[in-house]
């Protein structure tokens, strides 16, 4: 029995030695010179993957639908914008330009058989004048409106023309939409809506005033605006007012 138990110690041994020579001789891959360290055989390397970047200033999309808003322009268009439309009042009719605070009216002049008053006060100088429309407008948008026509310089002093354009009666007491048709870093595109009211012919006078000051309208009207951007800024290269449609 001794026997028997010395011949199984044994023949575990030398399965135990077997097994850890067997473990010692087993080839690991050979690295290839110039391989990174933690590279064996046919195993890649571990790559980070680098992290997906949105694209800042994405330029805003054309609507379909108008909006209430001008959102879709920056600040600077937008501000430009307005000023362009704080114009109409004179552009339409320039001796309002003598009603702007800081201006009066000065003496009447003839120029080409038409009839110029002198403005006196702010903008009595007409290069100066004519300086802050171009940081509005652009050269071939005031020749579009014809703005030295309207107004004309007589030995430096600024001359406005008598007579101006009526305002549209039927303009609804409706806000103004807008739909975006183009924009980029150089030129937005966009469509100002304005929106009209008839009096009805069976339609009494407080009826028609009171379907009026509830903001009702009958039709629209599409005027296209543009804006450019210079070297000096956003300026407005095509404007249009739906007070005065049959001017701009």
């Amino acid at each position: 029995m001794k026997k028997f138990l010395l011949l199984l110690a044994a023949a575990v041994l030398a399965a135990a030695a077997f097994f850890l020579y067997s473990l010692a001789t087993v080839e690991l891959p050979e690295m290839n010179a110039g391989s990174p360290a933690s590279s064996y055989g046919d195993v890649a390397p571990i790559q980070s993957q680098p992290e997906s970047v949105s694209s800042p200033g994405s330029e805003p999309e054309a609507s379909a639908e108008p909006v209430s808003d001008l959102s879709f322009l920056s600040e600077e268009q937008r501000d430009v914008f307005a000023q362009a439309q704080d114009t109409v009042l004179y552009l339409s009719d320039p001796c309002n330009l003598m009603l702007r605070e800081g201006n009066a009216a000065g003496d009447e002049v003839q120029l080409d058989g038409k009839s110029y008053l002198f403005i006196t006060g702010q903008d009595e100088n007409y290069e100066d004048f004519r300086a802050r429309m171009l940081d509005i407008f652009t050269e071939s948008c005031l020749t579009g409106m014809d703005f030295d026509l309207r107004f004309r310089s007589v030995e430096g002093k600024l001359a406005a023309l008598v007579g101006g354009v009526g305002s549209a009666v039927s303009y609804a007491e409706c806000p103004d939409t807008y739909r975006l048709e183009s924009a980029d870093d150089s030129t937005v595109t966009f469509t100002l809506i304005g929106h009209y009211i008839e009096q009805w012919p069976v339609e009494t006078d407080t009826a028609f005033l009171t379907r009026r000051a509830g903001g009702a309208f009958d039709s629209t009207k599409e005027f296209t605006i543009r804006l450019v951007n210079t070297e000096a800024g956003w300026r407005v290269d095509e404007f249009h007012s739906p007070l005065y449609p049959g001017m701009f």
